[in-house]
């Protein structure tokens, strides 16, 4: 057996661009005569790349690919060629491909190559022609689709064109907001979906908990309302705005709700098209009824409040040495333990909020902190994992800035819908030091400056949600 020498990773045109464009110029203008207009198209800001580094991590080859499944500027430096690294990134691009769902990927190769490209599953798919000067030909490969859907998410994610969420939601109350959730719901049961004798008021809004969502512009696109006994209803989204996850987000709010009201199954009635209640958890349990078990939350958390010392601020706690359990009770307690336990930080902070909320992680002591760690040297980290990035963006953060400045070494990744089962809110610190409130809205939780036990743990929780958690590119540096 061979050992391969070199590596291959998925890159960043914003960050790697020099190193896949210095690539490029050698192999196709130095080399290859191919002028700077044919070769610089305007499209790499588009397209997925990868790079190939030799044993010491200089780049000696790239390959792209497309939106609409092509693969194309395959390069690879003279002295590294017939060595493997050309079909290794061949192959990266393709199982990118399947992932991201393409049916069929293609390329146009340079003529003298077809056999190279055949051995990797091309076929040829026409005449011979002329590019940039050179014959070439095109092939194409048709994919079978990912057996896991898992996979296809975690493969496909540091590219997926997730976005920002063009909406936002709130829980709000009957009193405030009865007039704009009434009109929502006739809009879209009277006039869209034109069900006769509809009812836009009930009985149980005024005791109901009611949320909506809001588009870019602040106008209500959407609403759902739950009763204290689990009863989901009135669950509406205006026409233009569907498809664009506003449905699944407001039953998620119902749920995480239900989770603490400790309710042991959710319920709603309905005639209509119930896929979205299929595709989040729901079963018909007869006609017209559908129900979900809402899982209970870890008991363990539980005992673990109902011991150890108040936090005071007075005692000066050690990371890897102190092992008393801290309970937090105040809004104070969190934002001076949070900075307290990150000060200590020697290799990595690891932050999971599902609204990264400004009142604990907003503040430029924090920023410091993270940007201190992350330059000490290539093997610090900080990755924070949240469910909606809209209201940082919207509204700014310390930390989404500093990320963006330092991408390579400090990340956020938007955990996949299917792991939101848990409400709760942790920080993890050199992997030891725990902090941990079960309800992320709520001012109760603890924390323990050594931890390996609960660290392991909810370590696992987060490398998990982590590795099939989704990139937004709107996370990044915007562009001006």
């Amino acid at each position: 057996m061979e050992i391969r020498k070199f590596n291959i990773r998925e890159a960043d045109w914003e960050t790697d661009g020099k190193q896949l464009s210095n690539i490029r110029r050698l192999v196709f203008i130095v080399e290859q005569k191919v002028s700077q207009e044919e070769e610089w198209d305007g499209r790499d800001e588009e397209s997925w790349h990868w790079i190939a580094t030799d044993s010491s991590d200089v780049p000696i080859g790239t390959a792209r690919l497309l939106p609409d499944g092509q693969i194309g500027r395959m390069a690879v430096l003279g002295q590294h060629r017939k060595h493997g690294v050309g079909a290794a990134l061949l192959e990266q691009a393709v199982e990118k491909a399947r992932h991201l769902g393409f049916e069929q990927v293609y390329l146009n190769a340079q003529t003298h190559a077809q056999g190279f490209y055949e051995r990797s599953g091309f076929v040829l798919d026409g005449e011979e022609f002329m590019e940039a000067g050179i014959p070439h030909i095109r092939m194409i490969q048709e994919l079978s689709p990912p057996v896991d859907n898992v996979q296809r998410r975690a493969l496909a994610s540091p590219e997926l064109d997730v976005s920002v969420k063009p909406f936002d939601t709130a829980e709000v109350r009957w009193v405030d907001e009865s007039r704009t959730i009434t009109r929502i719901r006739k809009q879209v049961f009277e006039t869209e979906l034109k069900l006769a004798d509809y009812q836009a008021q009930e009985e149980d809004d005024d005791s109901a908990i009611h949320w909506i969502a809001t588009n870019d512009d602040d106008h209500v696109v959407g609403s759902i309302r739950m009763t204290p006994k689990g009863e989901i209803g009135q669950f509406a989204v205006v026409e233009e705005c569907r498809g664009q996850g506003i449905g699944t987000t407001l039953l998620e709010l119902a749920l995480q709700r239900a989770r603490r009201f400790r309710l042991p199954t959710v319920h709603m009635i309905t005639d209509l098209d119930a896929t979205i209640l299929e595709n989040n958890g729901f079963e018909a349990a007869e006609p017209g009824l559908f129900e979900r078990t809402i899982e209970p939350e870890n008991m363990e958390v539980e005992k673990r409040q109902n011991a150890g010392e108040e936090f005071t601020g007075d005692i000066t706690y050690r990371l890897g040495h102190d092992k008393q359990l801290i309970l937090l009770r105040r809004e104070s307690d969190f934002q001076n333990i949070i900075i307290e336990m990150c000060r200590q930080a020697k290799q990595s902070i690891q932050i999971y909020s599902p609204n990264l909320t400004h009142d604990l992680f907003d503040s430029a002591e924090l920023m410091q902190i993270c940007s201190r760690l992350a330059r000490r040297n290539r093997y610090t980290k900080v990755e924070m994992l949240i469910f909606d990035p809209h209201r940082i963006i919207k509204n700014g953060h310390a930390l989404l800035n500093i990320s963006r400045k330092l991408p390579s070494s400090i990340g956020i990744r938007i955990v996949d819908p299917d792991m939101r089962q848990l409400n709760h809110e942790f920080v993890l610190v050199d992997s030891h030091g725990v902090i941990y409130r079960q309800d992320y809205e709520s001012w109760e939780g603890t924390a323990c400056f050594f931890d390996i036990t609960e660290g392991n743990r909810l370590g696992r929780q987060f490398t998990a949600a982590w590795e099939s958690g989704l990139l937004d590119p709107n996370l990044r540096q915007l562009r001006i």
